[in-house]
């Protein structure tokens, strides 16, 4: 029984079938490698920090192969810092990430009470037999995240929204932060702001992901609440408010490209 997104073998992080996403048998999910930059911005952190924004590049398909993950961090000044990171296979770079950090300033707010339109308690797990064959293997969106609908869903041409929580820990024996349980269902923004029909035989693919916060996220459980846009010219945009369960956390932002795709991997 797999138990984790990635097994750490030294220098190198390790991935395990439930990375795989539903376009390619040899390609990795976004949210598999996005919930990694998370563990990397929050080991290079400092106790006294907080992350503003997160930007992801998925710069092209994410092999199923070993990740090694460089950081470079820049001080810009005594209440900012910027992150540098890279997500690499043997055969080069994969992922690129950038990560503005600040200074944590305790300071008393007013604030108003918030509750979830629908908490995920009460909802039910979204079946997914419908749309991938479990013959086909483990694949991230059914086997690593759990998904609770409040609107909409997914393929259905409106705004949509829902309650997703990663199943398995980012890196085995490690207890996941709320930075890569975020970004490890962030990557759901894009499907669940598709309002915009663009045809048959056609997808709209997000290219990057991007968070930008307000305060610190506390998993596992996160809602989206998704949006979005397409031109003439195949261009997409999603936009994504998101919370967790104490409240709204920030927007996600995502910029998508026209696939064409007959539904199968």
């Amino acid at each position: 029984m797999v138990q984790s997104l990635y097994q750490r073998d030294g220098d190198w992080y390790v991935p395990s079938i439930l990375t795989t996403g539903p376009w390619r048998a040899d390609a990795m999910h976004g949210g598999a490698p996005s919930a990694l930059i998370g563990a990397l911005v929050t080991g290079a952190m400092g106790e006294n920090e907080q992350v503003a924004r997160v930007q992801i590049d998925l710069e092209r398909p994410v092999p199923l192969e070993p990740l090694v993950g460089l950081v470079r961090r820049r001080q810009v000044s005594r209440r900012v810092a910027h992150l540098e990171m890279e997500l690499s296979t043997t055969a080069g770079r994969a992922v690129s990430a950038r990560a503005l950090l600040t200074r944590w300033e305790s300071i008393s707010i007013d604030s108003d009470e918030w509750s979830p339109p629908q908490p995920p308690d009460h909802l039910v797990s979204m079946d997914w037999n419908h749309l991938y064959s479990s013959d086909s293997g483990p694949i991230f969106v059914r086997d690593a995240v759990e998904h609770r609908l409040i609107r909409g869903g997914y393929g259905v041409p409106v705004s949509s929204a829902a309650w997703l929580r990663l199943k398995v820990p980012v890196i085995d024996g490690t207890e996941p932060c709320g930075l890569s349980q975020l970004l490890g269902v962030a990557d759901f923004g894009s499907p669940l702001s598709q309002t915009t029909s663009i045809g048959a035989g056609l997808a709209l693919i997000n290219i990057d992901v991007n968070a930008t916060l307000f305060r610190r996220p506390t998993g596992p459980w996160f809602l989206l609440d998704a949006t979005g846009q397409v031109g003439e010219g195949g261009l997409g945009l999603a936009v994504t408010d998101v919370s967790d369960l104490e409240g709204r956390i920030g927007v996600i932002t995502q910029s998508q490209v026209v696939q064409r795709y007959d539904g199968s991997r």
